[in-house]
Parts: C-alpha cells; structure tokens; sequence
C-alpha cells in the first residue's frame, strides 16, 4: 500500500514519481518494487486520495457550488500525526439524513438537534399531529422533547430555536407569509419547563397524503461551521463508519488505515454525493399515500434519477404536477420581491410538497440555520457559492425543481415546456 503522498515527496523524487493534472486532481503516478518477483510496477494515485484503480464517490462534472471543489484537496489531509479522535456532538450536521446511518460507537447517544425522524410518518412533525385519519402520535424517535401535539386543532409544537423563532416573526410581516406554516407564537410547557414554538399543522386539510421533503440550496451548512471544524480537526470513527456504508471507496487509503475521517471532509463529501451541489436542492424524503415511505435519497444526484423519483411520487395524481408548478412560480416570484429573502442567508431549510386526491400545496420549512446577512453583504441566492462569498443557491435549487416538474408534464402529455435550469445567476429570470 502507497504510504502518505505529500506535495514535498512528490517534488523531492522526480526520478521515481511523476504528477499530471486530470479532471481538477493531481495524479501521481509512482515506480513500486514488487518485493519477490525482481521488477518495479508503476501505481496511480490521485492527490485526492483516492486510488485511480478504484472507483470513489466522483465530484460531479458540473457544480453550482465550485466552493467544494476548493476545499477538497485540502481537506484530505488527515491530522498529522493522527493522535487523537473526536467524538460525535448534537450540533455535527445540519443536514438531516445522516441520522438514518446507525452510529456503530457504543457511545452515550446525545441530543440529535434538528435533525429529521426515521421513517418518514416521524420525519416530519406535521404527521405528528395527523389524528384526522388516524394516524397515532408517535414520539419522534431519538428526537424526545422536540415535537408535541399543539394544543390548538391544526398546530404543532416544535422545541424552540431561537434563530427560527426570530425568522418566524420576521417572515409573518413579510409577503412570504402565505408560502410558510403560520406561527403562532410560543409556549412553555408546564410538565418539562420547556418552551415551543407554536405552528400550523401543513397537513390538517388533506386526506391520506402524498409527503415530500426536499432540502434546498448548493450547501446544508454555514460557512462558519466549515471554518471551525477545521480549525482543530480530529479524526472521526462514527463518520468513517457513516461514509463506508455509503459508499466503501469513497475514503482514501489512509483513512481505510486509520478507519477515520475529519468532520470537514465528510460534511463536504456528504453534499457533493447528492445533487444538493449540482442542482441546489435534494430529496430527503417521500411517504406516500398507501404509507410506504423511503429516505433512501442519499446519493440520488442525477436529473433523471430525480425525474423518477418525482414521476413515482405524484403517480396517480395528474393534478399535483401543475399544482406544484404553479406554486413553484408564485413561491419564486415572492422570494424575488421579499425583504426577508433579501437580508437572509438561507441555509438547511426545506419546500415541504403535500398532495392528495383534490389538493397539492407547497411550503418553506425549518429556518433553524437562516442567519441574517451582515450588513455590508449582499447575495443573490443564484450564484455559484465559492468560499467566503456566503451565495446558499436557493433560487438556484427552485428553478430547477420547477424546471424538473415541467419536464415531468411535458414527457406525460407530450407538451412542450418552456425549461428554466439554473446553473449561473445569469440564468436566473
């Protein structure tokens, strides 16, 4: 096996390696002696860390975030020497669907923030509440104290947050006010001294429906986030153990070895297996109307498979395509003229889509991690993100959803729908 390959050891024995620059990564390509059979073999290596012999978890060809591309070179570096390992923390990952991965660390398990539940009549706390079709109440799981039935008909409880809770009465004076759940205050509730925030229950008006999640943006976290995991970064088993489930050659050999990974290079490396980084949204979750329900949206990051996927959510329903369209359209058109959407970073936030036999609607959820922009910054939400530049590609993620959903129509009616796929902020209309 190749030891480390550093930049230094690569300049220092030209004579025995040689580098060449392929698809963003250097390739070095080093003389080995075959200890017993007298000959030397010449072994490829991606400066990535990766093998050119194996087949790991490839950058996608076209980014909406180039941002990635500018951390991960650096961020395969593992922590020289590799002394010491971190432990894992409720405030790791603001994305959710890493809490579908089972923790192999016999470690006390911790408070799991805001992440999603586990299937998906838990993941999202609008079902929490859906007694009108008999649905049980169902604790979350892992998620205790975060969610309760509201004590009005038609709300929920969510523990509070409070940034959410600043973003939720920012947003009931603002005209995105009908495209989010009413809020409607908080409460404390007397048996755990524990304060919630009051919401509309999205799901109180359908009958048996159809439940998609899909988060939004080219980045699930902030920036300020990256930058402290990398500060002191420490070798990580619970997220080597996470990566290898997912994809066994996605880590380099010296992680296999070490059977670790930093925090920054797996959050990293967790949003460019998915489309969140090439078409600024991803799929965390479907429930259909029968009950089935599936988060297996991991590494769903092509058009077509997200067109499927789509296809096979609103199958039985011609009514929820044009619906959501034109929900998408008018959700759009609101974010372009909203104060809030203006001075906000959007980042971990979630269109939560509903349907069912007569109805389809579209929602914004979950603003635990939207900051306010400082204010001397100014993004445009259509942007390709590179570091510092705080862009989250919200607008870049709604358009091709809109665009997708279109193309959804247009191959089922044999319609010709005008496409609106955004990977610049000049493609933005």
């Amino acid at each position: 096996m190749l030891g480390r390959c550093y930049p230094s050891e690569v300049e220092s024995n030209k004579s025995y390696q040689k580098k060449n620059v392929e698809n963003g990564r250097i390739k070095v390509h080093r003389k080995e002696y075959v200890s017993g059979k007298g000959k030397f073999r010449m072994r490829s290596r991606c400066y990535d860390g990766s093998d050119a012999s194996r087949s790991p978890s490839p950058l996608p060809t076209k980014m909406a975030a180039p941002g990635y591309e500018q951390y991960q070179k650096s961020l395969l570096e593992v922590p020289w020497p590799p002394a010491e390992y971190g432990e894992a923390s409720s405030d790791d990952l603001s994305s959710e669907w890493d809490s579908d991965v089972p923790d192999p660390s016999p470690s006390i398990p911790k408070p799991s923030g805001w992440r999603k539940l586990r299937n998906i009549v838990q993941w999202t706390p609008f079902f929490q509440t859906y007694k009108k079709q008999r649905y049980p109440w169902v604790q979350l799981a892992g998620h205790q104290g975060n969610f309760k039935a509201g004590p009005e008909p038609g709300t929920i409880l969510k523990k509070l947050c409070p940034k959410e809770q600043l973003c939720f009465q920012f947003l009931m004076k603002d005209v995105l006010r009908p495209y989010v759940p009413e809020y409607k205050g908080h409460i404390t509730c007397e048996d755990s001294e524990t304060t919630y925030l009051q919401l509309q229950d999205l799901l109180g008006e359908f009958i048996n429906p159809c439940v998609m999640d899909c988060k939004i943006g080219v980045r699930t976290y902030l920036e300020e986030e990256l930058a402290k995991a990398k500060e002191k970064p420490k070798l990580r088993k619970d997220m080597y153990e996470k990566m290898i489930q997912i994809d066994p050659n996605a880590p380099t050999d010296e992680e296999h070895k070490l059977k670790g990974v930093t925090k920054p290079r797996y959050m990293v490396w967790r949003e460019t297996i998915s489309s969140t980084a090439t078409l600024g949204f991803r799929i965390e979750g479907i429930k259909k109307s029968d009950g089935k329900s599936s988060k297996d949206f991991k590494t769903t990051k092509t058009r077509t498979q997200i067109l499927e996927s789509f296809k096979d959510f609103t199958e039985g329903f011609p009514h929820a395509v044009p619906k959501y369209i034109q929900r998408l359209k008018a959700i759009k058109a609101t974010l372009e003229v909203s104060d809030f959407f203006t001075t906000h970073e959007v980042i971990g936030s979630s269109l939560l889509f509903v349907h069912d036999q007569n109805n389809a609607n579209v929602w914004l959820i979950d603003f635990a991690k939207t900051l306010v922009l400082p204010n001397e910054m100014q993004i445009d939400h259509g942007s390709s993100w590179v570091v510092g530049n705080h862009e989250d590609g919200y607008l870049i993620g709604v358009n091709n959803l809109i665009d997708i959903f279109s193309e959804l129509v247009s191959s089922t009616t044999n319609q010709t729908v005008p496409t609106t796929l955004v990977t610049a902020p000049q493609d933005v209309t």
